[in-house]
C-alpha cells in the first residue's frame, strides 16, 4: 500500500476526500494520517515517510508552500500534491518552482486522484531518478538558482546510493537526460533554435562531465531565450515571439495581435525582462538563423530575408557581433580550421 498524509486545517474538506471511493484496495493508496497544520504535518513526515502528501496551501503554523519546501529538501515524502480552494496562479508556480508533484483546486474528483494515483505508480521504479530530476528542473526554473552546484550535489547523492560506481554513473547519466528531455517537452519552441541533445549519445570519455555540460548548455539557452517575467502579459508576448521567429515580429504587429497597447509593451517588456522589446528580437532571430544555416542548405541572403532583414550585409554585421564569426563561417563543420 502507499501510504498517504492528508494536510488540511478545513476539516470538511479532508473528510470529502476521505470518503471517497479510491482507498484501500480500490487503488493501494491508504490514508494513513490527517494533520490539521504544518506543524502537525512536518513531525508527521520526520517520524514516518510517506508515500504521497496532499495538503491545502493555506494552514496554519506553517503555509503548505513553507511546507513543501522543508519536505523536498529533507526528502520526506516522495510526492507533494498542493490544494487551493480558489485558483492561486503564483501559489501553482511556487508550488512547481519547490517541487510539487501536482497542483489542485475545487472542485476534488476521485477522477483527479486516480490521475495522480496513476502517475505515481508509473514513476516508482525510477523514483530517484525522478526526485533529483525534478531538483534540477526546479533550479533551472529559478534562473537564479546555482544549477553546477544543484548538479554537483545530484551526482554526490546518486553516488551515496548506488551499490557501485558503474550504476551510479548511469544513474547520473539517465537523470541528466531526464532533464534535457523535460527541457524540450515543457518549451516547445526549443526545438527552432537547437538540436535536441540525446544525453546518453552526446557523453564521451568524461562521461557525467559530458552530461552536465548537455544539461548546462540546454539550460543557458532555456534562460537566454525566455527570460522570467511575472507579469503574464509579458508571458505571451515572449511565448509568441518565440513559436514565431520567421513572423512579422514589429512591435506594433505583435501589440495588435495581443491586443495591447504598443507603448505599454515596450515598457513593461523592458521593466520584466531588463532588456529592449528590440534587443531581445534581435537576439531571437539570430539564434534561429544558427539554426537554419547549420540545419538547412538555404542561402544566407534567403535567411537574412526570411528573417526580416533586408540588407544582407547588415544582417552579417548583427551575426557577427553575437556569435563572434560571419554566417558563412558559422556554417561550416565545427572541427573546421577556416583561419588562413
Amino acid at each position: 500500500m502507499y501510504k498517504v498524509l492528508l494536510v488540511f486545517k478545513d476539516e470538511n474538506i479532508s473528510e470529502k476526500i476521505k470518503r471517497m471511493n479510491i482507498w484501500g484496495e480500490n487503488s493501494e493508496f491508504e490514508i494513513s494520517a490527517v494533520a490539521k497544520d504544518g506543524a502537525a504535518a512536518y513531525d508527521e513526515v520526520r517520524k514516518q515517510h510517506y508515500d504521497l502528501a496532499v495538503m491545502q496551501t493555506d494552514i496554519d503554523g506553517m503555509d503548505g508552500l513553507q511546507l513543501l519546501r522543508h519536505i523536498r529538501g529533507e526528502r520526506l515524502c516522495s510526492c507533494v500534491v498542493l490544494f487551493s480552494s480558489e485558483p492561486n496562479f503564483e501559489n501553482a508556480r511556487q508550488g512547481i518552482i519547490y517541487g510539487a508533484f501536482d497542483y489542485l483546486t475545487e472542485p476534488l474528483t476521485e477522477k483527479s486522484f486516480c490521475s495522480i494515483f496513476d502517475r505515481i505508480e508509473n514513476r516508482t521504479d525510477k523514483k530517484e531518478e525522478v526526485y533529483h530530476s525534478e531538483e534540477i528542473l526546479s533550479c533551472i526554473e529559478q534562473h537564479g538558482g546555482n544549477l553546477e552546484k544543484q548538479l554537483a550535489d545530484t551526482r554526490t547523492d546518486i553516488y551515496n546510493i548506488a551499490t557501485d560506481n558503474v550504476l551510479a554513473e548511469n544513474a547520473v547519466i539517465s537523470t541528466y537526460d531526464n532533464v534535457v528531455n523535460e527541457l524540450f517537452k515543457q518549451n516547445e519552441w526549443l526545438d527552432l533554435y537547437i538540436p535536441h541533445i540525446d544525453v546518453k549519445e552526446y557523453v564521451g570519455i568524461e562521461r557525467t562531465e559530458d552530461a552536465e555540460r548537455a544539461v548546462i548548455e540546454t539550460a543557458n539557452e532555456v534562460w537566454e531565450l525566455y527570460p522570467k517575467v511575472q507579469n503574464p502579459q509579458m508571458q505571451d508576448v515572449i511565448l509568441y515571439i518565440l513559436n514565431n521567429p520567421e513572423s512579422d515580429l514589429k512591435q506594433k504587429t505583435i501589440a495588435s495581435k495581443l491586443y495591447m497597447n504598443s507603448s505599454y509593451l515596450s515598457t513593461v517588456f523592458a521593466t520584466q525582462t531588463g532588456m529592449r522589446f528590440v534587443d531581445y528580437i534581435t537576439t531571437v532571430r539570430l539564434k534561429r538563423a544558427g539554426w537554419l544555416l547549420k540545419n538547412t542548405e538555404m542561402k544566407i541572403t534567403e535567411i537574412a530575408l526570411r528573417l526580416d532583414y533586408k540588407d544582407v550585409g547588415y544582417f552579417s554585421q548583427l551575426f557577427k557581433k553575437q556569435y563572434g564569426i560571419v554566417p558563412s563561417q558559422y556554417r561550416l563543420p565545427d572541427n573546421y580550421n577556416y583561419q588562413i
